[in-house]
């Protein structure tokens, strides 16, 4: 007998019953609401495989130093790494094996417990301190939705466990593993980085597998390791469930756990400052034929210097902000509200949002087109549903749930290469506006007799020329007032970024992305040719990184990321020769004929020193 079946058999004995009393069957009165109690034991580490011996000792007193709370975030980005599966778990079955979104709790309801003190523990063959750990949290969600999340979640007692192979330590999983255990599907190229792969990351990718054949891979190389193998042998692995039991209504516990309060019967948008927030500076080299330029996103081809950061939409309505079905022939293709984005292959909502860093006439930014969709529950309440079915080829965002583009993705930044800085920083502002052309509704949609949505011509046009229409809305008043999300940022003084900003996550070893310095001054050298670079300065207990980065002719120095660099070494003695080859031209085109690079160095342990000198043999 199946589940399904099963489902059906007390609602039968109950027809049973009242076909054979002689008294009326009152129905049972109906919970207000759901509730999920969601759990997951695990072991979260500091690897230290990448430290020279010398240094584990040291590394280790100062891991047993850290508070909970150091221990705590690093959890938080481990517990991150199962969200791709969860949010997206519609997609990996087929709809009548009924499994839908089972998504994490908000993050202000996570409860999280650690069992013990951490300690050096060999896992998988790699070294690490690490503890083991109990997180818990409730979901709240309408009665109806706990069953469509899952058929087997049908009453009080009932359970679904979602298997999971996550790395011991999260960080660095990109430059620990490539893109082995990156799902890249549905999303641009070139939108996984060192900062958001947990977001991307997915147990279940194979290797050799593309995206064209139902795999994971989009980025060249593709990957010759699964991801759980790939964890195994580069990081250490930790094979753990996420638990969601069904619980018999508990109004307490509800009134514990709710997250936030719907506006009734509208939709409602708002730029959520907590992403904005969330931003950093890269350097990225685009050649002429790159998406970036076709879909304007830099000025120009060459190095450019991106203020990247998360663009979030959250709907604190109770109805749906919705596009609907944007396919051939639908009324937001026929409208012109979206159109198909040919290098990044979706369909675009084409007034999104505003992107802008400045004031006045420095302002930089522009428009920006992406999918509606609706990718973490903000939400925990019994109107915000557990499920929904908003993807890049069917848009909305669900009430209670927010669009989250993640600083990293593809065009999800200001270029603000054209800023100077040679001589002083730049603080200004940094802004996304959603919504900002009012042609989603923010209310209530208007809509003809036979209940099909109305549209309203704008003086705005297609690049062919087309009329562009919008949704009818009922406005709700000050709709706008909360469409508008700023942070100051500063732009350092030369060159700087995200790779040489301070570390504030604990990061240690040479894979980091943070903590660097320069070097001295920019190298030349003859383009192609093979070199030999002599560094001095370091010892066993306090080694450092030495990092080649390639130089751009018109920017100069290029703080580069792990992935990014020419050579790569870990001094542990007064001398370390590293063997390269000089940066070849890009496009004399554009000036940047290769031939010059610069060498940055960091400490692997906070605090020690890192004067490094490193000379041309």
């Amino acid at each position: 007998m199946t589940t399904l079946r099963l489902l059906f058999l007390p609602a039968l004995s109950a027809l049973v019953f009242a076909a054979c009393s002689d008294d009326a069957v009152v129905a049972p009165a109906k919970d207000p609401g759901s509730l999920l109690a969601v759990s997951l034991t695990s072991t979260v580490g500091v690897l230290l495989d990448e430290l020279p011996p010398a240094a584990h000792a040291r590394a280790v007193a100062e891991l047993a130093k850290k508070d909970t709370k150091f221990w705590e975030e690093r959890i938080k980005r481990q517990i991150e790494a199962t969200a791709y599966r969860l949010v997206f778990r519609n997609l990996f079955f087929e709809p009548e094996e009924g499994k839908g979104i089972l998504p994490l709790p908000p993050v202000e309801s996570w409860k999280i417990a650690l069992a013990g003190t951490p300690a050096l523990r060999t896992i998988d063959g790699h070294e690490h301190v690490a503890v083991d750990y109990t997180f818990t949290s409730t979901l709240l969600g309408p009665e109806s939705q706990a069953i469509l999340a899952d058929l087997r979640l049908s009453g009080p007692g009932t359970f679904v466990e979602e298997d999971f192979v996550l790395p011991v330590d999260p960080e660095h999983i990109l430059e620990r593993t490539g893109f082995a255990c990156m799902n890249e599907s549905d999303f641009p190229p070139n939108s996984v980085d060192t900062e958001n792969a947990r977001l991307f990351y997915d147990h279940g990718c194979e290797a050799d597998t593309l995206i064209a054949d139902d795999g994971c891979h989009l980025s060249l190389p593709i990957p010759t390791e699964s991801c759980p193998d790939a964890v195994k042998k580069h990081v250490g692995a930790v094979t753990t469930v996420v638990r969601f039991e069904r619980l018999a209504w508990d109004q307490a516990l509800a009134d514990s756990v709710r997250v936030g309060e719907q506006l009734p019967g509208v939709a409602e948008l708002r730029a959520m400052p907590e992403g904005v927030a969330d931003n950093r500076i890269v350097y990225r080299y685009f050649p002429a034929d790159s998406c970036a330029i076709s879909e304007g996103c830099v000025g120009a081809a060459g190095w450019r210097r991106l203020l990247q950061f998360t663009a979030t939409v959250q709907n604190l309505g109770a109805l749906d902000a919705a596009l609907g079905d944007v396919g051939p022939g639908s009324a937001p293709v026929a409208n012109n509200l979206v159109s198909l984005s040919d290098c990044h292959g979706h369909m675009h909502f084409n007034h999104y949002g505003n992107f802008a860093f400045g004031d006045g006439a420095a302002e930089l930014g522009s428009k920006r087109a992406f999918c509606l969709e609706s990718t973490w529950r903000y939400f925990n309440n019994e109107d915000t549903p557990f499920t929904h079915p908003y993807t890049c080829h069917y848009q909305g965002t669900a009430a209670g749930w927010g669009d989250d583009y993640i600083a990293g993705l593809d065009c999800q930044w200001v270029d603000i290469t054209p800023i100077d800085t040679t001589a002083k920083e730049v603080v200004s502002s940094l802004s996304f506006h959603v919504n900002p052309d009012k042609f989603l509704c923010e209310g209530t949609v208007k809509t003809d007799a036979a209940g099909n949505t109305l549209y309203e011509p704008t003086e705005f046009k297609t690049e062919g020329g087309e009329l562009e229409s919008r949704i009818g809305c009922n406005e709700l008043d000050g709709a706008s007032d909360n469409n508008i999300a700023t942070s100051e940022v500063t732009v350092p003084i030369g060159t700087g970024g995200l790779v040489t900003e301070p570390c504030t996550r604990g990061q240690l070893g040479p894979t980091r992305n943070c903590g660097f310095a320069a070097a001295g001054a920019l190298i030349s050298c003859t383009p192609g040719m093979a070199l030999k670079l002599n560094c001095s300065s370091a010892s066993a207990d306090k080694p450092v990184a030495v990092r080649v980065c390639e130089a751009s002719q018109v920017l100069g120095a290029i703080p580069c990321a792990y992935r990014e660099a020419i050579a790569v070494a870990t001094m542990t003695d007064d001398l370390e020769t590293l063997e390269l080859t000089c940066p070849v031209a890009r496009s004399t085109a554009i000036g940047e004929t290769g031939g010059t690079f610069g060498v940055y160095v960091a400490p692997l342990l906070d605090g020690d020193d890192a004067a490094v000198i490193c000379t041309l043999d």
